[in-house]
């Protein structure tokens, strides 16, 4: 049974890269101990793995297999999004349609939830709620880029689920680009960019499939990345991927004070924390456009970071417990 839908990077992160060598399909490698059934079920003896997602057809196939374990891979939260109106309101709803539709058929058969953030795992109650953070999976980028007086290329690296985030420091944005002509910034939203950033030193790219956007991160390089981000339980519960984007691409990455990065990005060594006051993204911009040394060091301490929270064998080793297999 095989059934077609893009590879998720949920399902990259933390479990397929990791497992690679372990995971077949019923026609490719098919004595391998963990079967890839579809994007995001696969199964190992008496338990199964669902990235995010099940479809009907999955959800039969679980209910007539009955297996033992399910374990849930999620890294939303999902009971945040009543409260959060800084979503893309078609996203939410997609969102909110899931969790009060085929979630609910799902968890019915869950017994295990994985999730990067505590907050996340208080939502599935009696569940047993287990902590992963994603691996990273993008690999460290030269730094050779971080020199004097060359142009300061600047990365938002996030999709259109971020788009509130991005609007609410656009104005500081917008002048620092009109200000710093020799700056450039580039996003991956298209026709959804801000009209406010629609500059000449803008580029905004289309959106990317996931195997796309990481042969792109692999062969361009910026100096700084933005990741702001509204005060929310949702944002909250985010993981740290970006963390691993930005590193990357080998730039400095500037995140709002808030969780996940707050308790984890060390403040001038690792990158930097802002508060949500957008003039405080433009002044910042301007210091490392004047210091490409001190933008050097902050990408070359995140990406430090990145290689020690993003540990491939630490996922590895996870699921291999997990589902009892070496």
């Amino acid at each position: 049974m095989r059934w077609k839908r893009k590879q998720l990077p949920t399902t990259s992160l933390y479990f397929a890269d990791p497992l690679a060598h372990m995971i077949g399909t019923a026609l490719s490698h098919p004595h391998r101990p963990i079967r890839r059934v579809s994007s995001t079920v696969y199964v190992c003896g008496d338990a199964a793995v669902v990235v995010r997602y099940a479809d009907e057809r999955e959800l039969a196939y679980l209910e007539r297999k009955a297996f033992r374990r399910v374990y849930l891979l999620i890294d939303d939260d999902l009971s945040a999004l009543d409260q959060d109106f800084t979503l893309p309101s078609d996203y939410r709803s997609r969102l909110l349609s899931f969790r009060d539709g085929v979630l609910r058929r799902l968890l019915s058969l869950v017994t295990h939830v994985v999730a990067p953030s505590e907050r996340i795992l208080a939502y599935y109650g009696k569940k047993h709620g287990l902590l992963l953070d994603p691996m990273q999976c993008h690999g460290n980028a030269a730094l050779a880029h971080h020199q004097p007086g060359q142009r300061l290329d600047v990365v938002f690296a996030a999709t259109r689920s971020h788009l509130g985030d991005l609007e609410m420091v656009t104005p500081a944005l917008a002048r620092f680009f009109q200000e710093r002509p020799n700056a450039r910034l580039t996003t991956f939203l298209n026709g959804h960019a801000p009209k406010m950033l629609r500059l000449d030193n803008a580029i905004h790219l289309s959106p990317m499939s996931w195997q796309r956007y990481r042969s792109f991160v692999s062969a361009n390089r910026f100096h700084v990345a933005l990741a702001p981000a509204h005060d929310t339980a949702f944002n909250k519960a985010r993981s740290v991927s970006k963390l691993h984007d930005h590193a990357g691409f080998g730039a400095a990455g500037l995140y709002s004070a808030l969780p996940p990065f707050s308790g984890i990005v060390g403040h001038g060594k690792s990158g930097l924390l802002l508060s949500n006051d957008p003039e405080s993204w433009s002044r910042t911009l301007h210091e490392l456009v004047d210091n490409p040394t001190l933008t050097h060091d902050l990408a070359k301490g995140g990406q430090a970071l990145s290689v020690t929270l993003g540990d491939k064998v630490r996922v590895q080793k996870f699921w291999q417990g997990q589902l009892n297999v070496s």
